[in-house]
């Protein structure tokens, strides 16, 4: 995706400012870059900047103004929001290793436990939830990466892990504390647990649902609630979060059509994590959409269905090509995203998998866009746009890196 320099009296609503003509800090601005949303911001960049570099907008991503507008973050919102990655994705890798193993197989457990009716082993889980949480804490990309490169049984198993990945990341930049990062992962990964009381054929099924059985797949919630409820060891915090994960902003959710501030915020997460990982991640029978197109539908609804800035929170913990997601470049190429260069979104590191003929590379050259960028003796790559999962016929689970 390509960048343009202008000047800041012709910089319009709508634009997504990247670099400024001078350094970010001390500026009230994100430096990983914002949109412009109202007048008063382009005066508030006019002040400060004689011109800016924005992104160009590509195929796919449509950098358009919302339909509603959100509160100008001040100047200290902007100093708490303090979230830091300590670890290089290398070194993390080996240490989240071991425990997405336990929590990959704990996953596996819980359904099996539910359905004979056993008690869930929840000091069990804690533990594993709890190291996976130090480990996203430090670098969100490991396990990001690692969720995304396992071949899982089920879409049901990779989604409920992918979700409480995304939830804890989300949290992190929210900078929640570390027990309310503990429930918002067990939340996250145990919001649909329900499902396993549901005929195995409903949940399966693709296409149109008839009255009767979207009532008997949105009672999913009540079945997950029932059973967390009957779980010793579980907070009322994430039984709450569950309850709640389907209600929306407007009304129009389920089960009890909650409006606004009586949805708890960690129900809101929730279903912003869920929408994100249902749309993205492909079912057995299904197709799925890509991140970019995803990020776009949930930025529609801000204000409406979900709450605003926690949306826009979101989609900067994701940033612009989250990792695990496929990307195709301006050249041609396909690769995937394995780990983000933090203050850089829109430059990632990636493992290529398709040359511009969209012919397999077989040795997997790895690039970052950052050092190409960098390079003033070459024409560097950007990304153009971002694919669904499975595109050109890749299974990302069934390769060898």
């Amino acid at each position: 995706m390509a960048t343009m320099q202008v000047n800041t009296a012709d910089v319009q609503i709508g634009m997504y400012v990247t670099r400024l003509d001078r350094p970010w800090l001390g500026t009230p601005y994100d430096l990983e870059g914002f949109q412009i949303r109202e007048e008063a911001e382009i005066e508030n960049l006019q002040s400060r900047c004689k011109h800016v570099f924005i992104l160009m907008p590509d195929e796919e991503i449509e950098i358009s103004a919302p339909r509603t507008s959100r509160t100008w973050m001040s100047s200290k919102e902007k100093a708490h929001r303090g979230y830091k990655v300590t670890s290089d994705v290398r070194e993390e890798l080996p240490a989240a290793q071991d425990s997405h193993t336990e929590i990959s197989t704990l996953i596996t457990d819980i359904a099996d436990t539910v359905r004979q009716e056993q008690k869930l082993d929840i000091p069990r889980l804690e533990t594993a939830v709890d190291v996976m949480v130090s480990s996203i804490e430090r670098n969100p990309d490991a396990y990001t990466w690692l969720t995304r490169i396992k071949d899982f049984d089920s879409f049901a198993y990779r989604q409920s892990l992918s979700a409480s990945v995304w939830a804890t990341t989300f949290g992190c930049h929210l900078e929640l504390d570390e027990g309310a990062l503990r429930d918002l992962a067990l939340g996250a990964l145990l919001m649909d647990i329900g499902n396993t009381s549901l005929p195995a054929e409903l949940v399966k099924k693709e296409g149109q649902l008839s009255s009767e059985e979207w009532q008997m797949v949105r009672s999913h919630v009540g079945l997950s609630t029932q059973i967390l409820s009957k779980t010793p060891g579980i907070s009322e915090r994430v039984i709450e979060m569950v309850r709640s994960h389907h209600e929306r902003l407007d009304g129009s959710g389920y089960p009890e059509g909650r409006r606004g501030s009586s949805i708890p915020q960690s129900a809101q997460i929730a279903g912003i994590v869920d929408f994100y990982s249902t749309t993205t991640i492909p079912r057995p029978h299904g197709k799925s959409i890509s991140p970019g197109q995803a990020l776009q539908m949930l930025e529609r609804q801000r204000g409406r269905y979900f709450d605003e800035k926690l949306v826009d929170v979101f989609v900067q913990a994701l940033s612009t090509y989250p990792t695990g997601s496929l990307v195709e470049l301006t050249t041609g190429e396909v690769g995937i995203v394995t780990a983000q260069n933090p203050g850089w979104r829109l430059q990632p590191r990636l493992v290529l998998l398709l040359d511009p003929d969209k012919k397999p590379y077989g040795s997997y050259p790895r690039i970052n866009l950052f050092d190409e960028a960098d390079n003033k003796e070459a024409s560097p790559r950007h990304i153009r746009r971002t694919l669904p999962e499975n595109s050109y016929g890749l299974r990302i689970e069934e390769l060898h890196f």
